[in-house]
């Protein structure tokens, strides 16, 4: 997946023009940390209470998704709740993330390493809380990334 696709960017402008808190993670977040895998799908981990939900709304209208009154009261579940951008990506939006339950969303956006794409300021995990939702998700991708990104800590720290 390309991370510089039309699709992905207009989806972010809306998401940051909407003011929708929110974190990129699951495997674009691993691509950016530097293990460079494929991946079906983005994830998304949104601060969940009443107004970024409402900000959400907005940014799918923006968008282009449509007027979803229930995304203000749905319940994400990872996997289940599934939107497709306009280049067949499929996009999952989460609420909480495993393993992530100690830190909380706003932790995790304070600790995020923010990417700046065409000018846009991208929150991702950090590699730290990636490898923990990894090691809590624990599925045989997740264990290869985790070992890649440990890798990765490893040689940054040198």
């Amino acid at each position: 997946m390309d991370v510089f696709d039309d699709e992905i960017l207009k989806l972010w402008r809306s998401l940051l023009k909407n003011k929708v808190m929110f974190i990129m993670i699951g495997g674009v977040a691993t691509n950016l940390h530097g293990f460079h895998r494929t991946t079906d799908d983005i994830d998304i981990w949104i601060k969940d209470n009443l107004e970024n939900r409402k900000n959400l709304r907005n940014a799918f209208k923006e968008y282009g998704l449509g007027d979803f009154e229930a995304l203000e009261t749905i319940q994400f579940i990872p996997g289940w709740t599934d939107f497709y951008l306009d280049n067949s990506l499929r996009m999952d939006i989460m609420t909480s993330v495993k393993g992530l339950e100690d830190f909380g969303f706003d932790k995790c956006l304070e600790y995020a390493s923010i990417a700046t794409i065409y000018e846009l300021e991208i929150p991702f995990l950090h590699i730290n809380q990636l490898i923990d939702s990894k090691k809590a998700a624990n599925r045989p991708k997740d264990q290869i990334d985790i070992i890649e990104l440990e890798n990765i800590k490893k040689l940054r720290n040198n």
